[in-house]
């Protein structure tokens, strides 16, 4: 009994651990005031843009924030899967 309630804390806390960590993903701060220079044109560059989007099946709303980039990714992926989902359906019910 006691064994089985330490391996469910033990993994609610290594759940939470890789939750709270940000994966490595961040830059790492440069030294020189030369990289500074170039991080902040590519931070300006890569400006965050939020919107604020409905949740099917929700009454609350999800705030996103993404680059231009990766917006205009997801619609293309969203227009594409819409389109292959039209194309595969028969047309004569």
């Amino acid at each position: 009994m006691k064994l089985k309630m330490i391996l469910c804390v033990g993994l609610g806390l290594g759940l939470l651990a890789g939750c709270a960590s940000d994966g490595g993903e961040k830059a790492p701060v440069a030294a020189a005031q030369g990289d500074s220079a170039t991080n902040s044109l590519a931070t300006e560059k890569e400006e965050k843009i939020c919107k604020v989007r409905a949740i099917t099946g929700s009454r609350f709303k999800q705030k996103t924030c993404m680059t231009q980039e990766e917006w205009d990714r997801m619609a293309y992926e969203t227009r594409k899967m819409l389109d292959e989902d039209t194309r595969s359906k028969p047309t004569n019910y």
